[in-house]
């Protein structure tokens, strides 16, 4: 197995303020999930993070500190511009909201704010890569931290999955696996964008192979009206794909071809009190 220094998801974090009028407003950390190096036009690859969600909430007042309608918000973002996903419970505001860090959006109460600073606080570890699906039982089973990598090979060039693994079915009689991980960030090149930030969907990804992926992504999805003015779609995991390895090209389109590589931490971080 080859080794190499991987980033542990679970000690990783981005760490931002924001201020509103140039007056600072608070400072957030938020733990990474998943990232995805992904070339843009030129060929200069770019990295991208998705952090963990919350919701929408008031800060620091003593009562009623969520905001109503309750919404979950999460943010994709690197040092120059963000994306970020409001989805609310009745789906009547759902907003995606990007650009640069420098322009502040629209708040829930109609404020304005923005990122005056942003810093990553990265945890490398030690890495060993199984080759075979007896290797991916014995970590699993060995509660070993798991970190995976998905490579997809688009138009621009190779874009690069990375995120944690915290789900991980196995049967070993019959020396099966199975992975379940969300959210990943999933690059749709073939999406136009004014920023490179909302080239990214949020998904699922699946496999029990070592060489293909099955991705559920969440895209606008028609439902049932609720009455008179009631929206009639929201944003669910509803649109699968598969990708195999292959070499063909396909109507133009952005090829994506998933190499597999799966990370273990070895061996097995554990916290100092």
């Amino acid at each position: 197995m080859s080794t190499e220094d991987v980033l542990d998801y679970s000690r990783s974090f981005a760490i931002n303020t924001s201020a509103q009028d140039g007056v600072e407003r608070n400072t957030c950390r938020t733990q990474l999930l998943a990232r995805c190096t992904l070339p843009d036009a030129t060929g200069a690859a770019r990295e991208f993070s998705l952090g963990k969600e919350c919701i929408g909430e008031y800060m620091y007042q003593k009562r009623d500190i969520a905001q109503e309608p309750t919404s979950e918000v999460c943010i994709i973002f690197n040092t120059e511009d963000s994306s970020r996903l409001k989805k609310f419970a009745n789906h009547e505001s759902d907003v995606i909201q990007s650009g640069e860090m420098t322009v502040p959006p629209k708040g829930f109460d109609g404020s304005y704010a923005n990122w005056t600073s942003l810093r990553l606080v990265d945890a490398w570890r030690a890495g060993r890569s199984p080759t075979s699906a007896d290797a991916v039982i014995e970590a699993t089973l060995a509660g070993e931290p798991m970190v995976g990598r998905t490579t997809l090979a688009t138009k621009y060039g190779d874009a690069v999955l990375e995120y944690q693994i915290p789900y991980v079915n196995v049967h070993s009689p019959e020396r099966r696996f199975q992975v379940d991980v969300v959210p990943v960030l999933y690059p749709d090149t073939n999406r136009d964008a004014e920023w490179m930030v909302e080239r990214f969907r949020l998904a699922y990804v699946m496999y029990n192979q070592l060489d293909t992926d099955e991705f559920a992504i969440r895209v606008p999805t028609r439902v049932i009206a609720d009455g008179p003015g009631r929206p009639c779609t929201t944003r669910g995991w509803s649109k699968r794909r598969h990708d195999t390895i292959s070499s063909g090209w396909a109507n133009d389109r952005a090829r994506e071809l998933p190499l597999r590589r799966l990370w273990f931490s070895h061996p097995p971080w554990c916290p100092v009190r």
